[in-house]
């Protein structure tokens, strides 16, 4: 026994990012297992205690980032298997870094260790939003996505106040060992109050229902039947079947999900005229996604832009202008820095290499506004928060989970709803090709949700909350906050060796 333990404690610079790794993977998985979030964080307070050799935290980074990303992430592997070892290699590289400047900064100013520590965690969230890796996943506060009071803080402060939040209660849990009775009143006080303001948020917020209704079709084709060519009239029969199923509803919008038809709707008069009979002719609107391109001649690599697109054909018999998908899956849909190095076109790992969109763009029902989200988009609170300083009432994202199967990737994506439809206060209608298809109330509340691959219609009225975000009105610079935490700490660095410089000469 005493050599097993001589063993992990040698080797806990491995042991302890295993673990942490697989307690936070399992909190994202569908498994009722979001509450090990709140334990997650220990085994890295526990390494960070240990002053690491520079070895040592590479390994550790490593072994955390794979674990996290083969128990959490393993759904990617079925879409692209290169991507899924290209996101090992790369989620390891970013805690390697992450974790070598935690340490650092943990024993440079230990009285600062934990701000230190949510300072450079936060900012490691919340850059994941930009450049061509982006990938906005890991974020722990998505692991309360079943905890439907403690996530109603993301009006305040989105996914990222929740992260502190779930930080607190790993600390406080952590320095039991020095003070259980001090810890324990923080722990209690932390964990009521955030309850507290959760419920009393749900039963402040004010609902107005309207007399607008939208269906959502779900008709579950196989991904990879989705394209033979003799499957393509069987799939037109069904969106037609179930869309007159919706018309049973009466309503004023059916939305289908992200590239409905396998075709190039708008290119091809026969399936262009056929969605805009059905919109006509059943005096609704009917919204949908689509593959769309444009000629642009011998300037472009292909002579054609390809473009995931979506649009409304009108109940008038009118086509609105296309909402072009502004933020793209790396690798998935297009490969990273094309623009930088042309010869990356050469490289064909199963990806459709679209072209960005540069704009949002907005359509109205029954007065109301709305504006889509295409699959991945869902996933960037920064669009839904410019949606709602533009006045949109609703939020309308399609998808294709098919790639997916009945993986965890699937129940990871749809979750990201909540969060967004809190943050913004709006309601948002999901249209998935094979689920989850998803009505969720402005409280994050989900109204309306179908199984994986069923076929069904959704149908529900528009909810509108006259409440004002506080997150996407007035506090949409929060996570700029770790950010800022971070330059202060290096400007400290800077003062101190500039401090010891002086003093040797003078």
């Amino acid at each position: 026994m005493k050599k097993i333990i001589y063993y992990f404690k040698r080797k806990s610079f491995l042991f302890l990012p295993f673990l942490a790794g697989f307690l936070l993977a399992f909190s994202r998985l569908p498994l009722n297992s979001g509450f090990l979030v709140f334990f997650g964080l220990i085994p890295l307070f526990l390494l960070f205690e240990k002053k690491l050799k520079f070895k040592k935290i590479i390994f550790s980074g490593l072994i955390f980032g794979g674990t996290y990303t083969v128990t959490a992430l393993h759904w990617i592997s079925l879409v692209t298997v290169p991507g899924f070892l290209g996101t090992i290699f790369l989620f390891g590289f970013y805690f390697t870094i992450l974790f070598f400047l935690i340490s650092h900064f943990w024993h440079k100013y230990p009285r600062l260790k934990y701000v230190n520590f949510i300072v450079f965690w936060g900012t490691f969230e919340f850059l994941q939003n930009f450049g061509e890796f982006r990938f906005p996943w890991f974020n722990l506060g998505y692991s309360l996505a079943e905890y439907f009071p403690f996530i109603q803080l993301a009006e305040i402060g989105g996914v990222y106040l929740i992260l502190i939040f779930i930080i607190l209660t790993n600390i406080f849990i952590f320095e039991l060992k020095n003070n259980v009775k001090k810890n324990i009143i923080f722990l209690i006080i932390l964990i009521l109050g955030w309850s507290v303001f959760g419920v009393i948020r749900l039963k402040t917020l004010k609902l107005e229902s309207t007399n607008t209704k939208i269906s959502l079709v779900q008709v579950s084709i196989l991904q990879n039947k989705k394209w033979e060519n003799s499957n393509l009239q069987p799939t037109i029969e069904l969106y037609e079947e179930y869309t007159h199923k919706a018309i049973l509803e009466n309503p004023d919008l059916i939305i289908w999900p992200e590239s409905a038809l396998p075709v190039y709707t708008l290119k091809q008069i026969k399936y262009r005229n056929f969605v805009k009979n059905l919109a006509t002719k059943n005096n609704t609107d009917i919204f949908l996604g689509m593959p769309h391109y444009k000629y642009v001649g011998e300037g472009h690599q292909n002579k054609y832009k390809y473009y995931n697109v979506a649009t409304r054909f009108g109940k008038n018999g009118k086509i609105d202008s296309l909402y072009c998908k502004n933020i793209l899956v790396p690798f998935g849909e297009r490969i990273p820095f094309l623009k930088y190095f042309p010869f990356l076109w050469n490289v064909h790992l199963g990806q459709a290499n679209w072209e960005y969109g540069t704009e949002q763009k907005f359509y109205i029902v029954n007065g109301y506004r709305y504006s889509p989200l295409i699959c991945f988009e869902i996933a960037f609170a920064k669009l839904t928060r410019n949606m709602v300083i533009e006045g949109v009432d609703f939020i309308v994202n399609i998808t294709n989970d098919a790639w997916f199967y009945r993986s965890a990737g699937t129940y990871q994506h749809a979750m990201m709803t909540k969060f967004r439809a809190i943050e913004t206060r709006k309601q948002i209608f999901r249209a998935a090709n094979t689920g989850y298809s998803l009505i969720i109330a402005p409280t994050g509340e989900i109204l309306q949700k179908s199984k994986l691959f069923e076929k069904i219609i959704l149908t529900d009225e528009l909810q509108i909350c006259k409440s004002k975000s506080i997150y996407a009105h007035h506090l949409f610079w929060f996570p700029y906050i770790f950010l800022l935490g971070v330059i202060l700490l290096f400007l400290a660095e800077i003062v101190m060796k500039i401090n010891k410089i002086f003093k040797k000469i003078l």
